[in-house]
Parts: C-alpha cells; sequence; structure tokens
C-alpha cells in the first residue's frame, strides 16, 4: 500500500476514534464541521479523500490537531495524562511546557541511541 492510501486510512481511523472519545454521532460531528452527514460516513470508512478545509474543519470540530490526525499510533493514556497536567494551568505555562517538551523531544537523540 503506497503511503497516500495509507494516510488516509490512518486518518479516517483517528477520526473515528476522536469522534467516540468525545461521544460524537456522526451527525453531530457533520453538525460541528459543517459538511454533510454522508461526507464523515465516506471519511471514517477511508472511501473519500478530502479537501484540506474539510479535513480542518473536521479537527477543529474534534478539538485536536492536524498532525494527531495523522499519527499512525496514538497512546491515549499519554494525552490524557498530558491533559490533566495542563489542566489547571494558565495559557502561557502550557505554552512554556510545550516547549520544554518539544526541546527535550529534540535532543532526545543524544541520548536514546
Amino acid at each position: 500500500m503506497r503511503y497516500e492510501e495509507n494516510i488516509y486510512l490512518i486518518i479516517a481511523e483517528n477520526i473515528r476514534k476522536e469522534r467516540k472519545r468525545l461521544c460524537l454521532s456522526q451527525s453531530r460531528l457533520a453538525e460541528r464541521a459543517d459538511v454533510s452527514i454522508d461526507t464523515i460516513k465516506s471519511i471514517e470508512r477511508g472511501k473519500r479523500a478530502m479537501s484540506l478545509d474539510t479535513y480542518l474543519r473536521i479537527v477543529q470540530a474534534l478539538e485536536t490537531t492536524p498532525l494527531a490526525l495523522m499519527n499512525k499510533e496514538q497512546s491515549e493514556e499519554y494525552i490524557e495524562r498530558f491533559f490533566f497536567l495542563v489542566s489547571k494551568h494558565n495559557e502561557r505555562e502550557i505554552e512554556f511546557a510545550l516547549h520544554m517538551v518539544e526541546q527535550l523531544l529534540k535532543g532526545q537523540d543524544c541520548y536514546l541511541h
């Protein structure tokens, strides 16, 4: 399977997982993203490619990021832990924490190999 075909399936699966995690029906997601329910159904089945505009509407409706829906493996445990850790902090503190995590991840190759 080519990467282009595979990425659509990864995105489709992640959209479905996120929708279910948020306890949204396909109809409710379609409404929030301002797209048709047939569009959501086709996308989740991996039968339809979507425009960037549609993708970004779905991302926003799912309250996630464009890259999060492209990752093959998402660890719900880590995501939930991160949300818990930052839930009691203001935007400035969260930005600082994200910056620090980003710097740590950029430098991890020196220590993990």
